[in-house]
């Protein structure tokens, strides 16, 4: 297990799903439209830059009717003729089982303190004028980051990006976060999912404070 990287893991997962979804026929749009996805997570997907949740994986292969230990399989069963050259790296993930798969996520490690962070302990952050984030982890050996954010009226992250996926949920006043091209307005009680690696901001271009609550894999703070 030690000798395959998570890079080489999600390129291999990639490769796999691209060759199982061209022969099937389906475009990226097709896969999308059928798994919930974004055409561009998808992308991402196939080219290695993301590492799937589980639940994405089984979207994919739900959506491509074959069991999702599929994608674990010894190489030989995976659709190759005999004497087809074997991908080195396809070679290497088809000798990882699914349950080593799931400890390239590794558990929280408290590190002997206590897991309820109260309000008063929280660590701060200020990314920007305006703006301030309070994590809500005890600390950040997990692999998830979970922050309360607030957002003074005309306060802007700016545009920028980073490895991983993210959700947010708008706790009160509103929101607007703009991801690539397309530009969304979270009111209370939204909420918004999309991949890190995607140029992003956010901006409260409301006359009062925003307070939203918000989740980082791998974690950023």
């Amino acid at each position: 297990m030690s000798d395959h990287t998570l890079e080489e893991i999600n390129l291999a997962l990639g490769a796999k799903i691209r060759r199982l979804r061209t022969e099937h026929g389906y475009k990226i749009s097709d896969l999308a439209e059928m798994t919930g996805l974004t055409s561009s997570m998808i992308s991402q997907l196939e080219r290695g830059l993301i590492s799937p949740s589980i639940a994405t994986l089984k979207k994919v292969c739900g959506a491509m009717q074959i069991p999702i230990s599929y994608l674990f399989e010894e190489a030989q069963t995976d659709g190759r003729t005999a004497g087809e050259p074997t991908n080195p790296i396809l070679g290497a993930v088809s000798q990882i089982d699914f349950d080593a798969y799931l400890k390239l996520f590794p558990p929280a490690n408290l590190m002997g303190v206590s897991p309820v962070v109260h309000k008063s302990n929280r660590k701060f952050l200020s990314p920007g004028k305006g703006i301030r984030f309070y994590l809500l982890n005890p600390n950040l050996s997990g692999p998830i980051e979970f922050i309360y954010n607030e957002y003074d009226p005309g306060a802007s992250t700016g545009r920028y990006s980073h490895p991983g996926s993210e959700c947010g949920l708008m706790l009160s006043g509103a929101l607007t976060v703009e991801v690539n091209d397309q530009v969304y307005l979270l009111e209370e009680g939204d909420s918004i999912t999309f991949n890190s690696s995607d140029p992003h901001l956010k901006r409260n271009d409301s006359d009062r404070m925003c307070t939203c609550v918000w989740a980082n894999v791998p974690p950023w703070f």
